[in-house]
């Protein structure tokens, strides 16, 4: 039990170091605390390869973590229709990208649904 106690007292401090600061996107404080960030998200008269979008996704993703989104719904609270690119928008099993660009930097999010579930995402920024 001795030898073990700090073995299990240094996978303590790691864990707590991985811990990380960005809310899951499913949280029900996440859309209201990045409010601003949305709207421009949201903004008609922003273009997806425009430097406000670009620069909102990417702030964005640093307080929200898309990778625990498990409901088409979440993906309409943050990101607007118009910027969607959607494979086979008939189809029960869809893929939903939003790609944010501003000159030789993006961000791409797919969500990979089934039904009004999602059951992938893959994240890319460059």
């Amino acid at each position: 039990m001795k030898r073990s106690l700090p073995l299990l007292a240094f996978l303590v401090f790691l864990l707590a170091g991985c811990a990380t600061e960005r809310l899951p996107s499913e949280d029900i404080e996440a859309p209201k605390l990045n409010a601003r960030l949305i709207r421009i998200l949201k903004d008609p008269d922003i273009r997806s390869n425009s430097r406000e979008k670009y620069e909102a996704m990417k702030a964005l993703m640093k307080k929200v973590d898309f990778s625990f989104t498990r409901e088409t719904k979440t993906i309409n609270e943050f990101l607007a229709p118009q910027d969607a690119i959607i494979d086979l928008p008939e189809a029960v099993d869809r893929r939903i990208s939003f790609n944010y660009q501003y000159l030789d930097h993006y961000i791409r999010l797919t969500f990979f649904t089934y039904r009004n579930f999602v059951v992938r995402v893959d994240i890319i920024e460059k």
